[in-house]
């Protein structure tokens, strides 16, 4: 309840839209100064403490503006107080019909007075219907007001030019040759470069990492990592970073932009197709590091543990090593160098290397199995359209005697065998679609994995993590014991070599080795 008291409280409300407006101009201090000035004017107490600014756009709910929310719960918390809250213009007090009068709504409940310097408000038909027409013309100059701004930006858009606050890493700025301000790479973007390029050459192996490298550099700030997994995402996929502008919202497809790209389309691809593909990444545990590529790959030849690694701090250097981590295990937390256990493996996988001699074998070998699989294959194709081709004459048979049936049991038992025999040619003509295409030449992917055996270490060294966990299991049946003592052990050749092992020292004739390779 309101006390009798006569004296008012003014309650002061200023409110810009833009935080440009804010910084750049004074509005709202002169907003602030002349609502002052007109309630000292009028003998109401100006609680200075309390004046109430928001920095944001009229339309839409009075709700989300902050400064009004708190100023209405400071009236809730004052209900003995006689306020009059005072705008500087009819404009700050709301620019959407349909709020203006539910604020207007909310004021009155709390029998608060509002007070305006231009405007008069009256609680007469004619005084509301005024203020109605108002409240509908400022919403319509809001309105108007975007949508030329939003068509210069869209124009400025489908022009290559940025037309929105600088990404981040980039900063505004006036450009000789240039309209208006262009985004420029700022010292966050050569961060951010080193990020996004990490990623795609898999310094980087998930989204967390990319984000902890970009918090450790103070791009990243106050929370912890994973909040900022999602941006990442977001970074990572905006064209924008390889030089290209768009937004969709507005119909504005990609084009290459006016901008300075902070990578390249190459790169931008790598990170699109990793982030797309996240079953590859998967296969790659979070701890796996370049610095240790064997990593989970060699297995302890105690325990079988897979090895991991890490580095141990000297005086002024650290060092690479492998261990193991089973309890229990006599090599448990004992070091392996990892430049030696790498060179060993580098003897191991040279090994592999098949003579010129067995490949051409294995390459005759493979060419005669193919031509066979083609001729088998054709041979079932031709035996699944006779199939087709009788199975449709007798349905055809068994429609015309259903037709000319005199009894309903007689008919329905045709009906029953033609829809099985209907079902019967959908199952072999489904077969026949999903058939391999066998005309499309097999010799180029045959010359890779050649290429690939008949080089195993080269291969090797050429690649990067990811591919090296996988093409692993190409070279090896599975992880391979490491014993501190006695190098490798009980490592085991993929299927692959142990033909080429076993046509090198003639331990099984050709024949069997044809037929293996057709079973495989």
């Amino acid at each position: 309840m309101k006390n009798n008291n006569s004296q008012k409280y003014a309650l002061i409300y200023n409110r810009v839209s833009s935080t440009q407006q804010e910084t750049e101009g004074s509005g709202l201090i002169s907003q602030e100064q002349r609502c002052i000035k007109y309630a000292e004017s009028k003998g109401y107490v100006v609680e200075k403490e309390r004046i109430f600014h928001d920095t944001f756009s009229g339309g839409g709910d009075f709700m989300r503006r902050p400064a009004m929310r708190e100023l209405l719960e400071y009236i809730d918390e004052n209900p003995h107080k006689n306020f009059v809250v005072v705008f500087d213009d009819l404009k700050r007090f709301a620019r959407d019909t349909k709020f203006h009068i539910e604020l207007r709504s909310a004021f009155n409940v709390r029998k608060a007075q509002v007070e305006c310097l231009n405007f008069n408000f009256e609680d007469t038909p004619e005084g509301n219907f005024v203020e109605t027409i108002l409240a509908a013309q400022n919403q319509l100059e809001r309105e108007q007001n975007r949508r030329q701004v939003i068509q210069k930006q869209k124009s400025r858009l489908e022009s290559g030019y940025w037309a929105f606050h600088a990404p981040l890493g980039y900063t505004m700025k006036k450009v000789f040759g240039f309209m208006g301000k262009v985004p420029t790479v700022n010292e966050k973007g050569l961060i951010l470069k080193e990020a996004l390029e990490g990623y795609a050459n898999l310094k980087f192996i998930y989204l967390v990492d990319v984000a902890k490298f970009l918090k450790d550099n103070n791009i990243f700030r106050n929370a912890k990592v994973e909040k900022y997994i999602n941006t990442v995402k977001s970074i990572l996929l905006n064209p924008f970073y390889a030089g290209y502008v768009e937004y969709e919202p507005w119909g504005v497809e990609k084009r290459k932009g006016v901008h300075e790209a902070l990578i390249s389309e190459d790169i931008y691809r790598k990170n699109i197709e990793r982030l797309n593909k996240p079953v590859h990444a998967s296969r790659v545990r979070k701890d796996d590091n370049p610095e240790f590529e064997l990593r989970r790959l060699i297995n302890c030849i105690h325990c079988n543990n897979p090895l991991t690694g890490s580095f141990s701090k000297g005086r002024t250097e650290l060092y690479p090593y492998y261990l193991c981590q089973k309890r229990g295990c006599p090599m448990y937390r004992k070091s392996i160098a990892r430049d030696i256990l790498e060179k060993d493996f580098e003897s191991e996988i040279k090994a592999l290397k098949p003579t010129n001699e067995v490949i051409e074998t294995f390459r005759e070998l493979f060419e005669e199995c193919w031509g066979e699989t083609l001729a088998n294959l054709g041979k079932d194709k031709i035996g699944d359209e006779d199939k087709i081709k009788n199975l449709e004459n007798e349905i055809k048979k068994y429609t015309d005697l259903a037709g000319s049936a005199k009894s309903d049991i007689v008919r329905f038992q045709y009906e029953d065998k033609i829809e099985a025999f209907a079902k019967e040619v959908e199952i072999l003509k489904q077969k026949s679609h999903l058939a391999i295409d066998f005309s499309v030449p097999y010799q180029t992917a045959l010359d890779k994995v050649i290429a690939t055996a008949k080089s195993p270490y080269e291969s090797w060294a050429s690649l990067e993590l990811l591919e090296k966990k996988k093409m692993f299991y190409f070279f090896f049946d599975g992880n391979i014991l490491y014993d501190v003592r006695t190098s490798y052990r009980t490592a085991k050749p993929s299927v692959l070599y142990r033909v080429f092992n076993d046509l090198k020292k003639n331990s099984i004739n050709v024949e069997m080795a044809r037929i293996e390779l057709a079973c495989k």
